[in-house]
């Protein structure tokens, strides 16, 4: 899916609002509430969600739209054992300039569907949901989640114009992150594991080992039962010479 191109001129005007967003926001979280506005103008959605998406970051540099911050503070637990659920929305929006609908990420797998359903989708009464990720120097800074609760599911048409904007809210919230903390703190758009120590197996479990998944998220991730990721783990420690996770990570070779 190609890019909209800038010629219908309040498309443009926002890519240009955008770009003095970033340059006059007092803080991070103005900036990303004024984003929320700029975008709610060109795509509608009931609940929105602009943050670093994960739960080691504070909910206090999240803009919120729709739902209360204490409601998604309190659904923190729920993150990590989500995370297997998000990836693949990401992985797929990765190829289609980081923007993609649960509708496609799910399309042709009913029991992944029916789990992003009911882990994510009904806590939230939630229907539709569009995720754009902003990336700068192949580091996702951000991600920006839509939902809609009734009406009909986000269009080519709304995607590719969230896939315009991305480029100046990626750079936006890069430069606000850099004031705020000096680097951006959203994980890498991949991790690869280079070690030839290891084989390929090893080195897919170190690469999500590497992103802090647990044993149950890596085997349903790769089609494996955690007692299988638990023994290859092992026999990884020790072609490494690794005591535990954490001199796994120190230990292998990543980029």
């Amino acid at each position: 899916m190609k890019t909209t191109e800038l010629t219908h001129p309040k498309l443009l005007q926002t890519v240009l609002s955008l770009c003095e967003l970033g340059q006059r926001s007092a803080d991070l979280v103005s900036y990303r509430e004024g984003v929320l506005d700029l975008v709610h103008d060109l795509v509608r959605f009931e609940v929105a969600l602009f943050h670093e998406f994960s739960p080691r970051v504070p909910l206090t540099r999240a803009a919120v739209r729709g739902i209360e911050l204490a409601t998604i503070t309190a659904g923190l637990g729920t993150w990590d054992d989500n995370a297997v659920l998000f990836e693949r929305l990401r992985e797929l929006a990765l190829t289609r300039a980081g923007v993609a609908s649960a509708q496609q990420a799910f399309a042709r797998d009913a029991r992944a569907r029916a789990a992003w359903r009911e882990r994510v989708c009904k806590p939230d009464r939630v229907q539709s949901v569009l995720m754009g990720h902003a990336i700068v120097n192949e580091r996702i800074v951000s991600a920006l989640m839509l939902c809609r609760r009734t009406g009909r599911e986000f269009t080519e048409r709304e995607q590719s114009v969230v896939q315009t904007l991305l480029p100046a809210i990626a750079i936006g919230d890069a430069f606000q992150q850099t004031l705020t903390d000096k680097a951006p703190n959203g994980p890498p758009t991949r991790l690869r594991c280079l070690d030839q120590r290891l084989t390929p197996r090893q080195r897919e479990i170190v690469e999500r080992v590497a992103l802090g998944h647990t044993n149950s998220q890596i085997g349903e991730a790769l089609g494996l039962s955690a007692h299988t990721v638990r023994n290859l783990l092992t026999e990884t420690r020790r072609r490494l010479g690794a005591a535990n996770r954490a001199e796994v990570v120190g230990l292998a070779v990543l980029r």
